[in-house]
């Protein structure tokens, strides 16, 4: 399992989300896609607890 650093400043956290989301478009290995795939949800975990 990989730990994700999730950054503290929100606006850096959802660059990082829209970066990740891009990436993922442009895998070519699916351990890759699933790696990012991860990141991703729990970095988008991490800012729907900000906004509640």
């Amino acid at each position: 399992m990989i730990k994700v650093v999730i950054p503290k400043d929100t606006e850096k956290l959802q660059k990082q989300i829209a970066a990740l989301e891009y990436q993922i478009q442009h895998d070519t290995s699916e351990k890759n896609r699933a790696i990012h795939q991860q990141a991703l949800e729990d970095l988008k975990r991490e800012l729907q607890r900000r906004i509640k």
